[in-house]
């Protein structure tokens, strides 16, 4: 089971490395069978219409690419960030280990969970202070996908959280890290300003960076909405106070 949960680390790990050139050009994540299995199963369960009665699409920009995907916010302030992604696991206490630390966090939530309890992301976002994000509408590899099906899976998740939420996302991340130019293209059109990657990961309490060995101003942490959330969330905060960092909101940096 460590083995297992070791390699996971690794691969989220390998694609953060790919995509900042450290290990090649190419921006590409990946994940374990099981992940995908479970992925896949939900998939097919998900409705494919838009919401009913959701907004209209805002008109984007002329210019509706955006142009490369952020790993690490520029930036000389002493801050890290905190993001949460999927959101299958949720738990009343969750809110409150956010509460205990003083945390805002960006929430990447898959829709078909959103859909299954939007209430829990509600309490989260109104007592921490942290905003929902785009993780599409059930975390498919966004590349193995046309255009048309990527701006469904991410336009159609933006319609639906302004809906619920009362705001547009602006960031949006891809599932498993995989993207290509059709989803920096699907993401603008769909009114995404900024598509986020990661340069640390929290897993069952363990972190692996990026590159070096602590976290540096403007890095994006990733973790995941999953049992081990109390252990994850402490490790965070272990770290960046190691590291001389206090967590900040990474919507307040990306505009």
């Amino acid at each position: 089971m460590n083995r297992d949960r070791t390699s996971r680390r690794r691969l989220l790990l390998m694609s953060s490395l790919l995509g900042t050139g450290l290990l090649g050009a190419a921006a590409c994540g990946t994940t374990t069978p099981a992940e995908r299995t479970a992925t896949e199963a939900d998939r097919r369960s998900t409705p494919k219409s838009s919401p009913r009665n959701a907004p209209a699409r805002p008109v984007p920009d002329v210019k509706t690419t955006i142009d490369e995907v952020t790993y690490k916010v520029d930036t000389e302030d002493p801050v890290v960030f905190l993001t949460i992604d999927d959101g299958v696991t949720r738990h009343a206490t969750m809110v409150d280990i956010l509460e205990e630390h003083d945390l805002k966090a960006t929430l990447f939530l898959t829709d078909q969970y959103v859909r299954q309890d939007a209430d829990f992301f509600r309490d989260l976002r109104d007592r921490t202070g942290s905003l929902v994000e785009n993780h599409t509408l059930d975390h498919p590899d966004l590349t193995d996908l046309p255009f048309e099906e990527q701006l469904r899976q991410i336009g159609d998740t933006s319609d639906h959280y302004q809906q619920e939420y009362g705001r547009r996302p602006t960031l949006m991340r891809p599932p498993y890290g995989e993207f290509n130019d059709d989803t920096l293209r699907a993401a603008g059109e769909s009114g995404v300003k900024h598509v986020v990657h990661w340069t640390a990961v929290i897993d069952e309490g363990a972190i692996e960076y990026a590159a070096g060995d602590r976290l540096e101003p403007g890095d994006i942490v990733l973790m995941h909405f999953r049992e081990a959330f109390r252990e994850d969330v402490e490790r965070f905060v272990e770290e960046a106070r190691r590291s001389g960092l206090r967590p900040a909101l990474l919507e307040d940096y990306l505009k």
